[in-house]
């Protein structure tokens, strides 16, 4: 069962298993407020159909399409129509049979720009044990560790592909578990909606690879020297008369280390960043540089004549920008 997170373009289950060749019923719904499907396309693939789905969104012809594009149906295993609040249902069942090929197999809403956030894995393995190893293998491994002299001469460009790229590098860099734009994400790091308000160019992208050069005041790292001698640092989350909660990785935000107050020898800021510099390393090159121009461009910018959309990261029918993908983007 796959559902619709309400006003989240996400999906309820982002990862399942089966085995080569398995009976799978997909039971599909969509309580949300605006329209989904779900397609299942082959191992890497979901570029390809993504952007086939934005160029569908510029002919007025198809904006009540199910947006399923006819060119790329050999890259398409199975797909829904679109459902939800102005189609005629708001569930879908598929019944197949697993592919015989092993692999990760990503399905994905194509309403266009929401296949960037809105995605998921199915995984295909002879053995189920084998699942671990093979999700293991495609995790996104370290390119290098970039610095500012890798980007001398920093050129981005906002057009449409690359912008969409930059919303992929996003995600594929974790940017969205701390930090909001366009309203999704999380908010534990800087809102970077209208980051490019205030930063462009080379001195945004010093921002992401070197977060420590300039900390916001209200995500500044915090250092405890406990009586114990223990030396505690992390993100304040919650603060009392008598206990602190401390962030002390923010790429598990959801495990904080609660100290008594009592315990407390000193409390000092620190002058390190939360934010691991590294966390752009799994991208390539162009991945940082097509980041870097997502955050400062508007975004993908649906065309007039489609409904009234919530785009990936938020806004009216813009899928990254500043009110669609987020971050103007």
């Amino acid at each position: 069962r796959i559902g619709c997170l309400p006003e989240k373009i996400k999906y309820t289950l982002e990862q399942f298993a089966v085995t080569t060749g398995q009976s799978v019923k997909l039971i599909f719904t969509n309580p949300d407020a605006t329209d989904h499907n779900l397609l299942i396309v082959r191992p890497g693939a979901l570029e390809e159909v993504g952007m086939a789905a934005n160029e569908m969104a510029r002919d007025p012809a198809n904006a009540n399409s199910d947006f399923i594009p006819e060119d790329k149906r050999s890259l398409i295993l199975r797909a829904t129509p679109m459902i939800g609040p102005t189609r005629k249902t708001q569930t879908h069942v598929l019944r197949f049979r697993a592919p015989a090929k092993p692999g990760i197999y990503p399905y994905v809403c194509t309403f266009p720009g929401h296949w960037v956030v809105m995605k998921g894995q199915m995984i295909v393995a002879e053995d189920l044990a084998d699942v671990p190893a093979m999700l293991e293998q495609a995790a996104p491994k370290v390119v290098q560790h970039w610095t500012m002299q890798d980007f001398v001469g920093l050129q981005t460009s906002h057009d449409e592909t690359r912008v969409m790229r930059g919303m992929q590098a996003f995600e594929k860099a974790r940017c969205n578990q701390c930090h909001q734009l366009g309203g999704h994400g999380i908010n534990l790091g800087p809102d970077l909606t209208d980051v490019r308000k205030r930063f462009q160019g080379e001195k945004l992208l010093r921002q992401i690879l070197e977060p420590s050069a300039e900390i916001h005041e209200k995500y500044r790292s915090w250092r405890f020297l406990l009586d114990s001698g223990q030396v505690v640092t992390g993100m304040i989350h919650s603060e009392d008369q008598e206990l602190i909660e401390v962030i002390t990785n923010l790429l598990t935000p959801e495990q904080t280390r609660t100290i008594k107050k009592s315990s407390i020898e000193l409390r000092s800021e620190s002058k390190v960043s939360s934010m691991p510099a590294e966390l752009v390393d799994v991208l390539t090159r162009e991945e940082v540089i097509d980041l870097v121009g997502m955050l400062e461009s508007e975004g993908f910018q649906l065309p007039a004549h489609l409904p009234n959309h919530q785009g990936p990261h938020g806004g009216s029918g813009a899928a990254g920008g500043a009110g669609g993908h987020g971050h103007g983007k």
